[in-house]
Formats: structure tokens, C-alpha cells, sequence
């Protein structure tokens, strides 16, 4: 080994081939799309030269709402972190606790992944018209006719409606790595914890979740 990392000929052609394609698909693509944030141009017609203009358009008395966007994305992050991860952790340990139809509902909260997102963007699309949408058809069937609305399309709700789509898609993969984390665990602890007279809640916080951190 130590005559293999001595022998720059021999790093060089192992490294070099990785190198090649991260330049060709990560560098590259940074340097031309800062190349091209520099000129005023629509994709089609010659680009001209402007400089930092489009920065200074960008973060001065900008009105195209890039500041409410960035908002936005840290407020969607953040859900994801005190939402997405709590829920996914819950459905985690239930499941790990060896609940009757436990293979399909893991399977069953895990189908949202391999599903593509143009399929769940139609899908929700659907769900949310305010003419046709299974939600509003829910709400005025159970009496709830107030509370209809065009999700997508009001200001108040289209950053939650966007934010459950999420949720739904991504709240199978976080689990199902907190489940594996889980099972992980030799049984041997949780049947001394139960002989101890543990309950279910403290072996979760004590045992389950302390030790997923290492498995």
C-alpha cells in the first residue's frame, strides 16, 4: 500500500479518471453559468457583456420577488427539519417494534419515493383544483364549504399546500433509514429493558433512539 501511495504515476492514473468527470459535470457547469450570469441575454439572440448588473438587479430594489423565494426556501428547509424528520422518526420506531403488518405499511409509506416528480406534481395538481379537487370535494362533503380554496393559486395557502406534497413524497425515505437504524439493534437490550419494567416511551427515547445513532 505505502509503495502504491508513493507512486504519483500510479495515483495520477486512479484519480485522473474521477477528476475528468468531475470537472466535466460539476466545474464546468459552475464556471459557464457564472460565464453567462454576466451578460444580458434570452438563450437565443447574442449575449452581451453587463457585468454585475444582473446581481445589482438581483439584490437592489428587485421586484421579480427573489427575496420572498429565498424566504420561502428556508422556510420549507425548516419544516422539513421540525416536521418531516419528528414524523418520519415516529412512523420508525412504530414500525420497528414488530407491528402486525409491518412489511406493508414500510412498503406502503416508502412507494411515495419511486414515484416521479412529475407524477406527484400532477397528482397534487389534481387534488388541489378548486373545481374538480378531491380536497375541496372533501371539505364541502363533510359540511366544510368555507374552507375551500384555490390552494395553489391564493398567496395565504399555496406555500403549505406546496410544503404537504413534500412531506408525503419524502417522509418514506427519511423513515425507512431511521427503520433500518432501528432494527439494527440487538433485541437482547430491549427484552432486559422490558424485564427492567421499561415502557414503551422510555425505551424509545432511552434505548431506541440513543442507540440509533450508532447503528
Amino acid at each position: 500500500m505505502e509503495k502504491i501511495l508513493s507512486d504519483k504515476k500510479a495515483i495520477f492514473l486512479f484519480v485522473f479518471p474521477a477528476f475528468l468527470v468531475f470537472l466535466v459535470i460539476v466545474l464546468l457547469p459552475i464556471f459557464f453559468s457564472f460565464y453567462y450570469s454576466l451578460l444580458k441575454w434570452d438563450g437565443f439572440s447574442k449575449g452581451v457583456f453587463i457585468g454585475l448588473q444582473n446581481y445589482k438587479n438581483l439584490f437592489i430594489n428587485n421586484t421579480d420577488g427573489f427575496i420572498i423565494s429565498v424566504k420561502n426556501s428556508f422556510i420549507l428547509a425548516i419544516l422539513s427539519v421540525f416536521i418531516q424528520l419528528p414524523i418520519s422518526l415516529l412512523l420508525a420506531l412504530i414500525l420497528s417494534r414488530g407491528i402486525k403488518g409491518e412489511k406493508f405499511y414500510r412498503t406502503v409509506y416508502f412507494i411515495p419515493v419511486i414515484l416521479s416528480t412529475v407524477v406527484i406534481g400532477q397528482l397534487w395538481m389534481k387534488i388541489y383544483n378548486p373545481n374538480y379537487g378531491l380536497l375541496n370535494f372533501i371539505l364541502a362533503k363533510i359540511g366544510l364549504q368555507s374552507l375551500t380554496n384555490q390552494w395553489l393559486g391564493n398567496t395565504k395557502t399555496a406555500l403549505g399546500a406546496v410544503f404537504v406534497p413534500i412531506l408525503w413524497q419524502y417522509i418514506g425515505y427519511h423513515m425507512l433509514l431511521m427503520y433500518a437504524s432501528a432494527k439494527s439493534i440487538p433485541t437482547d437490550i430491549y427484552e432486559a429493558a422490558k424485564i427492567d419494567g421499561a415502557t414503551e416511551s422510555q425505551i424509545a427515547f432511552r434505548i431506541t433512539i440513543p442507540l440509533m445513532k450508532r447503528y
